[in-house]
């Protein structure tokens, strides 16, 4: 066991390596304006030619690109379609026309995930989902309530019940993972954008009612435990609550 799991720790290092030893490509997120830019420390003006799509259409713009110093740059705005683009266009380089092109790319997150990020994703997917599947088999060997005779009077507390729902709030938190792990898979790979969305909707509403659910647990195990300790200091005194 102790092997594997070294053997699994070296992977995801070297997969980590191996992801942020990669060339950054311009990446903007979908719907928003990305700033495509052009370094020219010799040129007087750069031009913008055209912009291909992912769907390999095309748009000619033939318009003279923002300066700043020797960086120029063009916002582009009409970035509905995920994939890669293209913008082409040229600039005079020591004063010779020059053409250049370069990729950009857009994702529905506005980052990229590489094929080496996935992986890596994929691999702590696999770890979420089989936690999962063992604290969910650990929370059946737990109490979920004090113990009782056949006439259902209080025999004695049992402290393992709060344990059961410390679980029961791992097991949220490991579900909202899983649903983040997912959705980035998906938007990685597929290329129908419905099932990674509604799995990021998901992930974001079940984020978003984390906090409220905390505050719920936390006063239900106070109430719980102050009940509790009534009752134990009643089985002190050698009384046995039925009708709790």
């Amino acid at each position: 066991m102790k092997k594997y799991l070294a053997f699994l720790i070296l992977g995801l290092f070297i997969l980590s390596f191996a992801a942020a030893s990669e060339d950054v490509v311009l990446t903007g997120k979908k719907g928003d304006i990305i700033t495509l830019p052009m370094e020219c420390t010799s040129c007087t003006f750069v031009k913008i030619n055209s912009i291909q799509y992912p769907n390999m259409s095309k748009i000619y713009l033939n318009e003279d690109m923002s300066q700043n110093d020797s960086s120029f740059y063009y916002s582009f705005n009409d970035t509905t379609q995920l994939g890669v683009y293209n913008y082409c266009g040229y600039g005079n380089v020591a004063g010779t026309n020059t053409t250049y092109c370069y990729p950009f790319t857009i994702t529905y997150l506005g980052k990229q995930l590489t094929t080496e990020k996935a992986i890596i994703y994929f691999i702590f997917l696999v770890l979420f989902v089989l936690i999962f599947i063992g604290t969910f088999i650990s929370i059946g060997f737990l109490p979920g309530k004090n113990q009782r005779d056949e006439e259902g009077r209080l025999l004695s507390i049992s402290y393992l019940k709060y344990f059961r729902n410390v679980l029961y709030l791992f097991e949220w938190m490991l579900f909202i993972g899983i649903l983040f792990l997912f959705s980035n898979l998906g938007f990685a790979f597929l290329e129908e954008e419905l099932f990674s969305q509604t799995l990021f909707v998901l992930f974001k509403i079940c984020f978003g009612l984390t906090p409220i659910i905390i505050i719920v647990w936390f006063i239900w195990i106070l109430v719980s435990m102050f009940h509790d300790r009534d009752f134990q200091k009643m089985l002190n005194r050698g009384m046995m609550p039925g009708d709790v």
